[in-house]
């Protein structure tokens, strides 16, 4: 029963939503319960997606407990090959006002990586390298007993933010910001959902300009709305117009897509489920078959029941 946990930005929280609902062969979700992940257990809910929200002490208890329920010797046998495939799912998404302060998000995204990886087979980081702050993870982290899944593009490079997840690469978001030199903002729903919170954490900590001083004067006087498909989040248009209107802006529309959420989903899930495969379906076969038990349940079975026929078969002939 591989488990892969995502520690995601809340930005990419449509992202996560949609692969959880189009992935029927999870055999359970499991949510770290907390203020960030109500939104998208309602989102999963409106899509009657069965999803447990715990917290994370909780789920590991959780995870021993389905791994370990009992039963008979034969379902426990025939179980384990069926259960290599049966994907259990953990979710914790991050607040959105990390953002605020590139060394805080770096320690708060390391932190729950440790924490996570006490219980997870891998580790998928739904968030970009974010101006470099998490783009040495492997390095920091070797020491880790999982492996660490990444969002990437089609070269296999890691993806830059959450706006070049949206767009498709990183190659075209390069290409889009020098299409488009006069965007201010480039908005996805989470963006235009969120975009107040992130003004409000920035002002409290008493960094950087207000928005609407840092847009004056520079000749920048377009927003774009991306639309990768997802409608999850509601009033999406209407929050970005919105925007638009209260900072003097024009709104113009880009498209943009899940590909790099969903390929760099399934490369994680696969390698996974090909890893818990391999520890389950191919034993050491230079082991004594009784080391091998019960890797070799058909073998060692026969072997058994040979015996006590061969035995009763003596003892009749005595």
């Amino acid at each position: 029963m591989p488990v892969l946990s995502i520690i995601a930005c809340k930005m990419l929280e449509e992202e996560i939503v949609h692969l959880l609902y189009e992935d029927r062969e999870i055999r359970e979700i499991l949510l770290v319960d907390g203020k960030e992940i109500q939104s998208l257990s309602r989102k999963l809910r409106g899509q009657n997606r069965p999803h447990i929200m715990l917290d994370l002490e909780n789920i590991k208890c959780h995870l021993q407990e389905i791994s370990g329920r009992p039963g008979g010797l034969i379902s426990r046998i025939v179980g384990r090959l069926a259960e290599a495939s049966g994907l259990v799912v953990v979710v914790n998404l991050l607040r959105l006002g990390l953002h605020s302060d590139l060394d805080l998000l770096q320690t708060a995204v390391y932190d729950e990586i440790r924490r996570m990886s006490a219980f997870s087979d891998g580790i998928l980081i739904f968030y970009g390298r974010c101006g470099d702050s998490l783009a040495h993870l492997e390095e920091d982290l070797a020491d880790l007993s999982c492996p660490l899944y990444f969002l990437t593009d089609g070269q296999g490079q890691r993806i830059d933010d959450c706006i070049a997840t949206a767009l498709g690469g990183n190659e075209e978001y390069d290409r889009t910001l020098s299409e488009h030199k006069d965007v201010a903002v480039f908005m996805t729903p989470m963006w235009a959902s969120g975009w107040k919170v992130m003004r409000e954490e920035i002002a409290s900590l008493g960094r950087g300009r207000d928005l609407r001083a840092m847009l004056k004067g520079t000749g920048l006087r377009r927003v774009a709305r991306i639309d990768t498909g997802l409608s999850f989040e509601k009033g999406f248009q209407e929050k970005v117009d919105g925007f638009a209107q209260e900072f003097g802006l024009e709104r113009i529309e880009l498209a943009g897509s899940t590909a790099v959420a969903d390929k760099s989903y399934e490369r994680a899930k696969s390698s996974l489920l090909v890893a818990e495969i391999g520890r389950t379906a191919l034993p050491d076969r230079n082991l004594p078959l009784q080391s091998r038990w019960p890797e070799e349940p058909i073998l060692a079975l026969c072997q058994k029941a040979w015996k006590r026929i061969t035995g009763f078969s003596s003892h009749q002939k005595e």
